[in-house]
């Protein structure tokens, strides 16, 4: 019975574990990408306030490849 009970113990904390890193990961990832598009959207907003700003005809510039993928 102990030892039943021992091997359940370990595949759920063995499982509860698998299940954090798996989160960690996903969450590194998103935020990987969530920071590249920050970037992106900054430097096409940097760009759309430039060209008002020295009173350039339109059209707007085009925004940086990749921010609208």
């Amino acid at each position: 019975m102990t030892e039943t009970l021992v091997i359940a113990l370990l595949v759920f904390l063995g499982t509860v574990i698998a299940a954090l890193v798996a989160g960690g990961v996903t969450l590194a990832v998103q935020l990987t990408r969530w920071k590249a598009d920050n970037h992106l959207l900054w430097l096409h907003n940097r760009q759309l306030i430039d060209h008002i700003y020295r009173g350039n005809p339109p059209p707007p510039p085009p925004p940086p490849p990749g921010l609208f993928d």
